[in-house]
């Protein structure tokens, strides 16, 4: 899987970048770091994206890749923590989210999958 922004959004990522050196400066700013997106995407410097999906999680086996409590419908002793479990990118960043589906994986694997090892949820 590759992931790179468009063109247009390399330019319009380099313009703003222009514009906040500008303010900075303007401002007296004593250090003023040029940021921007380029290419190649890396994961290695944050580049401002929410990515989601991929192992997005449901009630239903047959449209998702894991249950309720983050594990995975055909391998039950493999959970899936993180934004892959949700399916779309909402108008708020999710980490929030992310944390309390972390907590309510890790009780039931605390709480019922140590204790009995198998599906936490059947279809």
């Amino acid at each position: 899987m590759t992931f790179n922004f468009p063109e247009n959004d390399i330019r319009m990522s380099q313009y703003i970048a222009d514009k906040v050196v500008e303010i900075g400066r303007a401002m007296g700013g004593k250090t003023v770091v040029r940021g921007g997106t380029r290419r190649p995407y890396t994961t290695t410097a944050y580049q401002s994206t929410h990515n989601a999906g991929g192992a997005v999680m449901g009630e239903d086996p047959k449209t998702s890749v894991v249950n309720r409590y983050l594990q995975c419908w055909d391998v039950p002793n493999v959970f899936s923590i993180g934004g892959s479990a949700i399916p779309q990118n909402g108008a708020y960043n999710y980490s929030g989210t992310i944390g309390a589906l972390t907590y309510w994986a890790l009780d039931a694997i605390k709480n019922q999958y140590l204790k009995s090892p198998g599906p936490l949820v059947h279809a």
